[in-house]
């Protein structure tokens, strides 16, 4: 997990205020027009997995999907990719459901088998116990359960912890025996035999492979007495490296009677050695019983090719025979050609792989796997290799250490807290187990943040599926739950945004931990700063969160939220929660947050004071009094109330305080709070 840095603006501004750039921008200004053409744009070298990783296509959580359309295709995963950790929970309170969330995996991959097809996706770092139901998978926009003219396709989870993998690492966690975890082992439609046309490449490790086959005939219709020919003087072999033409040898070579003047016959069928017609649609022939492997042939293509290299045969367009025996009538239907499907593996039995193999790289990794007829319709002349995107909704996500519950278990969360400390566990800064890893984090307020949270049904449902620099992604993402994400006392710590009393936001009279007066300011060092005039101004907030019902897939949801006061044409800002929010209550009370903060909030103060031996954290409520003097002699005492936002205690014994304005009315109540719980805001 990375971050880049940098510091343009600051750059930008040294740069401006030298003379010597003021001459460079006039010498530009003089340059001719054709060179002021757009800079090119400077790409760090060895960044496309991260570039790919950042790309929207990498987003997981599930996007809305026309129902008029047959959704995007599947996206592939590509070496370097971030597997995602998904994250969710869904709960039941007061009647009403909450949470869980849909995930779009990457295909990890596709097999076929016995011609049925064979699909496995990454969902998440970690153990997802929860296995989605069939109904709760689509492929485009329809649900695997009811896709029309298929059988319902199956669908099955696999995850393998660390210490397992550990204690046996050449037992891959995928057990169907039809997907493997040996990048080498494969069941897989080969190619497609059209009376069209078509071409045979062997792969390059055919003579180093165990491998099998079968075909089955694909058309539409009768077409037992239809056959197509090709004459072995119309095919041409070319050894792929060089290009060199092979058709030579390969008839030199041949076992074929006639050498070139073999006929080739395709769909043909046999009784007593006497051609009788031809196959019929769905007919399958296997080359080798099923599990078993014909073994390698190190010989394979010198004794076909006379070379050591892999070579293509290029059969072109046949000729058709629907009534191949005279004796029947003609077939009426339509022969699409023969598809072919291949197994090869390095061992004799890929179901039991040598000790000498190794695949704990696939461990704590939730797999889904789907076997079913999920591809793309059927296109004649071609096999079928595509589908659309799969969207799966995952009531639960990956079990991790409840701190939310005082470490007394492991589950699936929904809480912020939980994943905080989670994303702390994968860098290894965290571990319930040892407390000397434990103690950069504090954990002594997680319970209670918890039920906080719970309280205002602030859930963390959604997909981390981009690298992320820990500690700024937990500072970025806790405001949307009325956290901070602090540094207290060498630690780091998790505090509310607002005052709390019985774990929920108070709105009674606020305490401050303390007070300072002029008597504590180091003469001088005081400042204020106002926000300007756009941050002060009304505003109108949208929210967009995302649906969680099991019943669709979860599109995009918006609500715009402001006081009842302010004009319909004032501007509006947009916040986004689509990557964890689920829930219109959790939307509406962080925009009653920006809206009240916005309103009531007026500036930031900076002052500095001798070293504080005492306990102060930014969140903190705070009282500076002062004596404002001025020259028409009306002097007094102001007191205002602020929230700490930092702290920093330097070695010549000053502790300076940055704070911003948290005002209160006459009773000691926070404004903000006040108007968070007690003000009717106007939701659309």
């Amino acid at each position: 997990m990375s971050s880049v840095f940098s510091n343009k603006a600051l750059h930008r501004i040294q740069r401006a205020s030298s003379r010597r750039y003021a001459n460079v921008i006039r010498q530009q200004a003089k340059k001719k027009k054709n060179s002021e053409a757009k800079e090119q744009q400077k790409i760090a070298p060895a960044s496309a997995s991260a570039k790919r990783d950042a790309s929207p296509a990498q987003r997981k959580n599930a996007a809305s999907i026309n129902a008029n359309s047959v959704g995007p295709q599947q996206e592939i995963a590509q070496a370097g990719d971030t597997i995602p950790l998904l994250f969710c929970k869904r709960v039941l309170i007061s009647g009403t459901r909450y949470g869980g969330t849909w995930i779009q995996p990457d295909l990890l991959k596709q097999a076929s088998y016995n011609f049925n097809g064979v699909f496995l996706y990454a969902i998440s770092q970690g153990n997802v116990a929860t296995l989605p139901s069939v109904q709760q998978a689509y492929i485009g926009s329809v649900s695997l359960k009811f896709l029309p003219n298929v059988t319902i396709p199956t669908i099955a989870q696999y995850y393998k912890s660390q210490s397992q993998m550990a204690a046996a690492k050449n037992v891959c966690p995928i057990t169907s025996g039809k997907i493997f975890c040996d990048i080498d082992t494969a069941y897989y439609t080969e190619r497609f035999n059209s009376p069209k046309g078509f071409i045979r490449r062997d792969p390059p490790t055919r003579p180093i492979l165990y491998f099998n086959g079968r075909f089955i005939v694909r058309g539409v219709g009768d077409t037992t007495n239809t056959t197509w020919t090709v004459p072995g003087t119309a095919i041409k072999i070319f050894e792929v490296a060089t290009g060199i033409d092979r058709t030579a040898n390969f008839w030199a070579n041949s076992v074929y009677p006639g050498g070139v003047g073999f006929t080739f016959l395709f769909n043909s069928r046999f009784s007593n050695q006497q051609l009788v017609g031809g196959q019929a649609v769905g007919y399958v022939l296997d080359f080798k019983a099923a599990g078993s492997y014909f073994p390698p042939d190190a010989n394979f293509f010198t004794d076909v090719y006379g070379t050591s290299e892999p070579c293509v045969e290029i059969y072109p367009e046949g000729t058709v025979n629907k009534q191949t025996n005279s004796s029947n009538p003609a077939s009426t239907g339509e022969l699409y050609g023969e598809e072919l499907e291949t197994g090869v593996s390095p061992v004799a039995d890929p179901t039991s792989f040598p000790s000498s193999y190794d695949f704990t790289v696939f461990s704590d990794i939730t797999f889904l796997e789907i076997q079913g007829e999920i591809y793309d319709a059927f296109q004649s002349g071609s096999p079928r290799k595509t589908t659309r995107q799969l969207s799966v909704f995952y009531k639960n996500g990956a079990n991790v250490v409840l701190y939310s519950q005082g470490l007394s278990t492991t589950g699936p969360s929904n809480q912020f807290v939980d994943l905080a400390m989670h994303l702390f566990a994968l860098i290894k800064r965290a571990n319930p187990s040892n407390a000397l890893i434990a103690q950069p984090i504090d954990t002594s307020n997680l319970q209670a943040l918890a039920t906080f949270c719970e309280n205002i049904k602030a859930f963390f449902n959604g997909v981390i599926d981009q690298s992320v620099n820990v500690v700024e992604y937990v500072t970025d993402i806790a405001p949307f739950f009325l956290l901070s994400f602090i540094s207290k006392n060498g630690r780091y710590s998790l505090q509310p945004l607002l005052p709390l009393s019985s774990n929920n936001i108070n709105v009674s009279a606020l305490t401050p931990v303390k007070t300072f007066t002029e008597a504590d300011i180091l003469p001088g060092s005081f400042s204020k700063v106002y926000f300007d005039q756009a941050q002060r101004r009304d505003f109108i907030v949208s929210i967009i969160f995302r649906e969680s019902s099991a019943q669709e897939i979860g599109g995009q949801r918006t609500k715009t939220v402001r006081f009842s006061t302010t004009a319909n044409d004032a501007p509006t800002e947009q916040f986004d929660m689509t990557d964890f929010c689920t829930n219109q209550e959790h939307a509406e009370i962080y925009a009653k947050y920006e809206l009240s903060r916005r309103k009531h909030s007026t500036h930031t103060i900076s002052f500095n004071v001798p070293l504080l031996t005492t306990s102060l954290i930014p969140t903190q409520i705070i009282k500076v009094q002062r004596q404002r003097i001025n020259t028409t002699g009306d002097n007094r005492t102001e007191i205002e109330t602020y929230q700490v936002t930092g702290v920093e205690h330097a070695s010549d014994g000053i502790t300076s305080i940055l704070a911003m304005h948290f005002p209160v009315n006459g009773s000691n109540v926070s404004l903000i709070s006040n108007d968070i719980v007690n003000t009717t805001f106007e939701v659309v």
